[in-house]
């Protein structure tokens, strides 16, 4: 790794000060509609004499900013970075005006977006014909598996970090879950939210979130006091009927040999949101693949302590660097 990691003593100092500046005198940013009246957002950055473009798709309930530490360090690195703003989430389309609602009516609208922003910024932009590389976490993982078996040429590696194979369903089980969110789409009482899903905590709850660095969540957390459009948490029944179609698409069995890309899957030892017996069955099922597990980390691996992220992000560079099988 080219540079050195955000100290966790004086951190938002350095975001604000440091790589925030860093990122917007790189940044362009637009909206594509592949849909009419349903813009999505996105960012562009280029990196100093960039031997790579690295496409980054976000989790679920996430915005952009909560990359931008991600986007630095490749950017540092020598890859340029293209960020698409999913939708439902952030300043893309979001079919509601509850701006704390994340609303997917159709999985396959997120691969087809992510089709669109590769065919109409990411590859035209390509002038130099650099290698494209995927970087995806959570629900962008299985978004990213998918697109990696549908268009298996677009990529030549990935790294999957905590990918959303298969959800925890917590004490309720998988088929349960399927059945409440069926009755209540029949009975038009989809865009209700799932039982526990409420707005935004107005007081930080480090313990229980998915980070295991005070300081990288305290910076997002405020960051997300002062933006309503990325106080995303309330979760209906047809957005959780989509997700759980989209695990299953991407862990189609007939699909997963044809994707020809070299693949990295991270995972977190104490992930609460999604399970790792999917992950492992992905890994052993596609043609190129290795997994990766980090002790004492929890779903965000990217958002762990300098000790981990020092591990983490040596990983990726050095499969980043390797010869493609």
């Amino acid at each position: 790794m080219n540079c050195s990691l955000i100290s966790e003593d004086n951190y938002a100092e350095m975001m604000e000060g440091t790589v925030l500046p860093y990122l917007e005198a790189r940044k362009a940013s637009g909206f594509f509609e592949r849909k009419n009246g349903e813009p999505i957002y996105y960012e562009c950055y280029d990196a100093d004499h960039a031997e790579a473009v690295i496409v980054l798709v976000h989790g679920f309930s996430s915005s952009l900013p909560k990359f931008y530490e991600t986007a630095y360090y490749f950017l540092q690195n020598g890859y340029s970075v293209r960020m698409i703003q999913q939708r439902g989430h952030g300043r893309s389309y979001r079919g509601t005006g509850d701006l704390s609602m994340i609303l997917i009516e159709d999985y396959r609208d997120l691969i087809l977006d992510l089709r669109h922003f590769m065919n109409h910024i990411v590859k035209p932009a390509n002038t130099e014909s650099l290698p494209l590389y995927l970087y995806a976490h959570s629900m962008g993982g299985a978004v990213s598996a998918c697109y990696l078996a549908h268009y298996p040429s677009d990529f030549k590696k990935a790294v999957l970090t905590s990918p959303m194979m298969e959800m925890n369903s917590g004490q309720v089980p998988m088929i349960a879950a399927y059945f409440l969110a069926g009755v209540n789409i029949l009975t038009r009482r989809g865009k209700k939210p799932m039982p526990g899903s409420g707005p935004l905590n107005k007081t930080p709850d480090f313990e229980n979130s998915a980070a295991t660095s005070r300081a990288r969540y305290d910076w997002y957390f405020n960051l997300q006091q002062e933006h309503p459009e990325y106080q995303m948490c309330v979760t209906p029944y047809v957005t959780a009927m989509q997700l759980l179609r989209l695990s299953q698409e991407a862990m189609r069995k007939q699909n997963l040999p044809g994707i020809r890309a070299d693949v990295l899957l991270l995972q977190a030892d104490n992930d609460t949101y999604v399970l790792p017996g999917a992950q492992y069955e992905f890994i052993e099922s596609i043609p190129h693949g290795n997994l990766i597990r980090y002790a004492g980390t929890k779903h965000e691996i990217y958002r762990s302590g300098n000790d981990i992220l020092e591990k983490y992000w040596n990983d990726i560079f050095e499969f980043l660097k390797r010869d493609t099988p």
